[in-house]
């Protein structure tokens, strides 16, 4: 059977942008990955771990990391299920992590991920100048009459 000229290059188009993207993955950390690294982080209670999983240069990401250690690390946390939701777009992810703890209690934590270069990063303090735009925030205040 004689393949058409057309098939094949359509063919190695596909083979091409597969491996592409398979390589993009391969550098940086997938949302799977960073899922599974925050857990692991929660349970050794392990607040640089967290840090390295946010976004490099970002302003009290260490503060938000403790916060995240003070209400749920240590908990020998087992993961049964993470489920990822692209609600926003193909490079912002909500991860729900479900599974038990070391009790044998039932857990389910929402981990907001977005994707910076091609690593997923966990979401950790500010951007540096966030809010330095001169402009003053909205109000929920009814205007006066």
């Amino acid at each position: 059977m004689k393949k058409s000229p057309l098939a094949v290059l359509a063919l190695v188009g596909a083979l091409a942008v597969g491996c592409a993207q398979e390589a993009r993955t391969a550098a940086g950390r997938s949302e799977k990955q960073t899922a599974e690294a925050y857990v692991v982080a929660l349970n050794k209670k392990d607040v640089d771990a967290l840090v390295k999983l946010g976004t490099p240069g970002y302003k009290d990401a260490e503060k938000d990391a403790e916060e995240l250690v003070a209400a749920d690390g240590g908990r020998g946390l087992k993961t049964e299920n993470i489920r990822m939701s692209h609600d926003f777009g193909p490079d912002v992810v909500s991860a729900r992590i479900t599974g038990t703890d070391k009790e044998g209690e039932t857990f389910a934590l929402d981990l907001p991920m977005s994707r910076d270069d091609d690593t997923w990063v966990i979401t950790l303090g500010e951007a540096p100048g966030f809010g330095r735009d001169g402009k003053e925030s909205s109000s929920a205040k009814k205007p006066s009459a």
